[in-house]
């Protein structure tokens, strides 16, 4: 995926990325072509190949760009997040991103969401979300994957789960009160 600051191309990465979002919401992931995405976006092969190499690097930019969770930011706190804030803020953040999060569910690649909520959470290796000796790796998976978790659980029953509820199930989930 291009990461450079060429104008254009970011110009280009993002025309690509609506147009494959819209096709998305159309059809199966599994089904859209790269001529697809070129027609519905404007844009040769060659501009979509020299900016993305793959459909799996589309949906990263979109969920780097627009889905991804800053735990301090989200949870509108100054310092290290509480669970209880972590819980509130991930569980506001899944019922604005539910549309989304439901079209990666429904074409089985969720696991794009886990392996962004992976680099956002490893990139606040001092956020202290993990007070025991464990590797950052193996704790920023641990959560990344619970939270990827709840989120395809949220959006399978989500008129049947209110926001506070889906805090609640995160904060006991992640607290360990399951096991009491």
């Amino acid at each position: 995926m291009y990461q450079g600051c060429n104008k254009t191309a970011l110009c280009s990465q993002k025309t690509i990325a609506e147009g494959f979002y819209e096709l998305l919401k159309e059809k199966d992931y599994s089904k859209i072509t790269a001529s697809e995405i070129c027609k519905k976006s404007g844009v040769s092969r060659q501009t979509f190949y020299s900016l993305f190499s793959s459909k799996e690097n589309i949906v990263a930019f979109i969920l780097s760009k627009e889905y991804s969770f800053n735990p301090n930011e989200e949870c509108k706190c100054s310092g290290n997040p509480t669970l209880r804030e972590l819980s509130r803020g991930f569980s506001s953040f899944i019922v604005q991103k539910g549309d989304f999060i439901d079209l990666l569910e429904k074409n089985n690649i969720i696991y794009l969401m886990q392996e962004t909520l992976y680099d956002d959470f490893y990139c606040c290796n001092d956020s202290g979300l993990c007070r025991i000796q464990l590797p950052h790796d193996l704790a920023v998976d641990f959560i990344a994957s619970g939270l990827t978790t709840i989120a395809k659980h949220y959006v399978q029953r989500r008129s049947e789960i209110s926001c506070s509820q889906l805090e609640e199930m995160i904060y006991v989930l992640f607290s360990g009160e399951l096991f009491s």
